[in-house]
């Protein structure tokens, strides 16, 4: 094995040293892609590069990339030749492409690591319930940037309302009410309510900033079907009470600080004939078989430095992004959805379920 001495014992290093590679490996990755590094050597797959002809094709600073090729040829992710010659495998820079959602999963780092002394007091016992949504300003934009890149290679809307089924589709083609809680920056609802201007869409969101930059948005793209407005998915208006054909919500029921409430509610606004679709994370609700899986160690840690920590910073229950399928169908048929109402489409879309859920005679 690999020892090391430190704090006055002998640490086998194999379960270690990778770990510590790892992260700081992962935060170098993060700065090539702001700085344009790795699109740079994806546009030039297979080259070998000197370090000087690699900062004039990306327009950088020949010691800050010395210094980065130092701690990517280190960790294995970029190959440093005698003569100082970097290359990248082509299949690593397509990976970290601005597109990628490889690279989205990179940049959470960005949202966690600043936030250690605030979770570690979450831990104590006296000390705060959790770290809530206003210390994470950067949030909302790297979930619409990680839902735009889902989107893009899931062939999003049309794709994703054609493999739902239970008629959205071509009810949306028809022209539908439509009700989206949690929408943070707005990015599904738009994509949707271009591509279906038959239908009408209201969407809110409980972050009054990024309400207000949706507005702007949908204004600037000509959108004219969507009221943006804010709202509690938990505390759903009197006013929407069966008073949608379809309601859609993406990646946030297990932020929430009452899911259960939020569920309840739903057949609520829902009209007579209905459907629902929830997408959220594909784990198992059992840790000891998740944790097999070493890429969970990604969604446990997201879930630790935000999913969980903003649900329970307002008194909620923390489900976190494991919640898992087996609990969310738990939790469904206790807030009214009956098994025959339900179903789960799992293996279509990386790393998501979708729980379709139809009223009466949906939407067919």
């Amino acid at each position: 094995g690999i020892n090391a001495e430190y704090g006055g014992c002998t640490v086998n290093m194999e379960k270690l040293a990778p770990l510590l590679v790892g992260a700081h490996a992962g935060s170098a990755i993060v700065a090539g892609h702001y700085a344009g590094l790795w699109a740079t050597m994806h546009q030039h797959a297979g080259r070998k590069w000197s370090i000087p002809d690699l900062c004039e094709a990306a327009g950088c600073k020949e010691r800050w990339v010395r210094e980065w090729v130092g701690v990517l040829a280190s960790a294995g992710v970029l190959t440093l030749e005698e003569g100082m010659i970097v290359s990248c495998d082509s299949d690593v820079a397509a990976a970290l492409l601005p597109t990628s959602e490889l690279l989205h999963f990179f940049t959470s780092l960005e949202f966690t690591m600043d936030k250690e002394p605030q979770i570690g007091a979450c831990f104590k016992k006296n000390g705060p319930l959790g770290v809530g949504y206003s210390d994470y300003p950067n949030f909302q934009d790297w979930m619409a940037g990680w839902s735009h890149c889902r989107n893009e290679n899931q062939n999003f809307p049309e794709g994703y309302m054609k493999m739902v089924g239970g008629g959205v589709h071509e009810a949306l083609e028809r022209g539908i009410t439509v009700l989206e809680p949690g929408c943070g920056r707005g990015r599904h609802v738009m994509a949707v309510a271009q591509r279906y201007p038959n239908s009408n869409f209201t969407s809110f969101d409980i972050d009054e900033e990024a309400i207000e930059l949706n507005k702007v948005d949908a204004e600037r793209q000509g959108i004219q079907n969507i009221v943006f407005t804010t709202g509690d998915f938990c505390n759903l208006k009197p006013e929407w009470a069966n008073n949608f054909d379809y309601v859609m919500i993406f990646d946030c029921m297990h932020d929430l600080p009452q899911p259960a409430v939020a569920m309840k509610g739903l057949k609520g606004v829902l009209k007579e004939n209905g459907v629902v679709t929830m997408l959220d994370i594909d784990t198992s609700s059992d840790m000891v078989t998740q944790t097999k899986n070493p890429i969970s160690a990604v969604l446990y840690n997201i879930s630790l430095h935000h999913c969980m920590s903003v649900s329970l910073s307002s008194g909620g229950e923390g489900l976190g992004a494991c919640w898992g399928v087996e609990l969310a169908q738990q939790m469904l048929g206790e807030a009214g959805w009956q098994e025959g109402e339900v179903r789960v489409i799992r293996g279509q879309i990386p790393n998501h379920a979708v729980y379709v859920m139809t009223k009466g005679n949906g939407l067919k």
